[in-house]
């Protein structure tokens, strides 16, 4: 839910009725995320009432736009850490996901993401342009500032998602750019329309056969690595050799599928 660039300035109050509505309705996802308005805008006040009036009963965490220093972390925690006393939660159980959109987030993300409360970094593509006074037209890859947040991420064991295409009809871009950010490791990117939504699934959850494949290397891992197989460092499978940096990566695979509800539908044979 919004209430940040996706709502007009004279939508807010309103958009906050609708949001403080929903709490009535029971909801299928497992997580439910509001986004606010950023720290330094004049509609954040209202956006932690809204939480203390009642919504910060049922919401699981809340994304922080345009975070810039650790310390916008550290003030909009206490804020929350105020809005679950108030409606009696457990302190820290509202999560933070940071988007990180401009040169400053970038270059204090590994701090923003050692927050105990932050639970993911949210590459924000957009408003990251026009901070570095780019031409979205003519930048073809935003690589530098996606590894930058995914290593950040990993560093802090916490989720790096990609943020969205902006051209919601052309799946082929979207597709395009999943395929990237996917490949490099991340965990997921943001959709803006119904019609990107079968693509990012499709895109970042492992094909049955992929999660297979992982599954039996690390059990082929496993085996060699045992007394029984050998006790090898490394060994031949499948004609490449496989190391405990082949079984991190698979396992990166398996978890993901594992997951999305995957189960193996073979095994490794010695």
């Amino acid at each position: 839910m919004d209430l940040e660039d996706g709502v007009a300035p004279d939508a807010k109050a309103a958009a906050r009725e609708l949001i403080n509505s929903a709490g009535q309705k029971k909801f299928t996802a497992p997580l439910v995320s509001i986004r606010v308005n950023a720290l330094e805008s004049a509609w954040i006040d209202a956006d932690i009432d809204l939480l203390a009036a009642g919504v910060g009963r049922w919401i699981g965490s809340v994304i922080l736009p345009k975070v810039r220093h650790v310390d916008d972390i550290k003030v909009f925690s206490d804020a929350l850490t105020k809005v679950e006393k108030s409606v009696n939660r457990e302190v820290g159980s509202i999560t933070i996901d940071a988007q990180i959109e401009s040169a400053q987030g970038l270059v204090n993300c590994e701090a923003i993401a050692s927050d105990n409360r932050v639970t993911s970094l949210n590459f924000g593509p957009a408003d990251f342009m026009a901070d570095l006074g780019a031409t979205a037209e003519e930048v073809t890859s935003n690589e530098y500032a996606l590894m930058k947040i995914l290593v950040a991420a990993r560093a802090a064991g916490i989720a790096a998602i990609d943020g969205p295409t902006l051209e919601v009809r052309d799946i082929s871009k979207f597709e395009k750019s999943s395929r990237i950010s996917a490949a490099m490791g991340f965990d997921g990117k943001w959709v803006l329309h119904p019609d990107q939504i079968d693509s990012c699934h499709a895109i970042f959850t492992p094909t049955q056969e992929r999660f297979d494949e992982a599954s039996c290397l690390l059990e082929a891992y496993e085996h060699f690595t045992s007394s029984s197989g050998g006790a090898k460092g490394a060994a031949i499978y499948k004609g490449a050799m496989i190391d405990e940096a082949s079984r991190k990566m698979a396992l990166s695979v398996y978890n993901r599928g594992a997951a999305a509800g995957l189960r193996a539908s073979r095994h490794f044979i010695a």
